[in-house]
């Protein structure tokens, strides 16, 4: 009796032993399984994350892209600050694009190393794919867009120079004609005068005595090729008056004698011209003799 009882202790205990390897075997596959479908959530959201920020930097590109097509198009011309602006924002372009050229390698190379290819799950890993693909092309397709932004841009800066250079030549143009007129009205106002005695005037060759009879009579006159370099030049919207301060005073020079005037009682103190226009019109030398 006693041996039945021990054999049939032995089997209880045998089987009792069998069942906690099976309950911790059993233990060991779900927390394995666990551990997988963490792992494959995790895999997921990687791969749904990589995909986000992919998205999200195309849609910052194009906000940029956005910008930078307004002034192309706008017509209007761009100034210094905002060429610089859209110089930079082309520089974000590129940034983002190597971004994202760098980001879809490696959610490629993760998709390629992904050990979770069976049933749903290859079939979300093949629609990522698809998306990587689509990315892929979207990216190159930026990359052309902003080559020709680029180009765009060369083209547009050299039309801005030409521009510069036209309302530079312009600006020339219109600087020699105003010095031009300037001179010529220069030139149509510019008049000369001399002032002194007889004896100083013969003296530097201006004028000569002509006329009389043995000496006595003579009158002066001004030489045909009288010394120029002896007249002061004037300008004769500015000349109205000149101080003489003398006992007397002829003009020598042909003028209007309604133009002009000389003051003084018993002196001539100054010649005044009443109006330059009339009194320079027949002669643009002024001679006074005094005594």
């Amino acid at each position: 009796m006693k041996k039945i009882v021990i054999i049939v202790i032995v089997f209880v205990l045998s089987g009792c032993q069998q069942y906690k390897k099976e309950v911790a075997r059993l233990q060991a596959v779900q927390d394995s399984l666990a551990v997988a479908s963490h792992e494959k959530d995790s895999t997921i959201l990687g791969f749904l994350a990589d995909f986000n920020d992919i998205q999200a930097t195309l849609d910052s590109m194009k906000k940029v892209e956005k910008l930078v097509v307004v002034d192309k198009v706008s017509g209007v011309e761009i100034s210094s600050n905002r060429k610089k602006q859209i110089v930079e924002d082309i520089g974000k372009l590129r940034e983002m694009l190597e971004k994202n050229k760098s980001r879809i390698a490696s959610l490629q190379k993760k998709l390629r190393n992904s050990r979770y290819k069976v049933g749903k799950m290859e079939k979300m890993i093949a629609e990522f794919e698809v998306m990587v693909t689509n990315l892929t092309a979207k990216i190159k397709e930026k990359d052309t867009e902003i080559a020709q932004l680029n180009k765009d841009l060369r083209k547009l800066h050299l039309d801005i120079d030409l521009m510069f250079k036209q309302i530079e030549e312009v600006k020339e143009e219109s600087a020699q004609k105003t010095a031009t007129i300037e001179n010529q009205f220069a030139e149509l106002n510019k008049a000369y005068y001399a002032f002194g005695t007889a004896k100083e005037l013969e003296q530097n060759n201006v004028v000569d005595r002509e006329g009389g009879f043995l000496g006595i009579g003579r009158t002066l006159k001004i030489k045909k090729d009288f010394n120029r370099d002896y007249f002061t030049q004037i300008d004769i919207r500015k000349f109205k008056y000149l101080p003489l301060m003398v006992k007397k005073a002829k003009v020598l020079s042909v003028h209007p004698v309604t133009s002009y005037h000389i003051t003084g009682e018993k002196t001539a103190d100054t010649l005044f011209i009443d109006n330059y226009q009339e009194f320079w019109k027949a002669s643009k030398y002024l001679l006074v003799v005094s005594e």
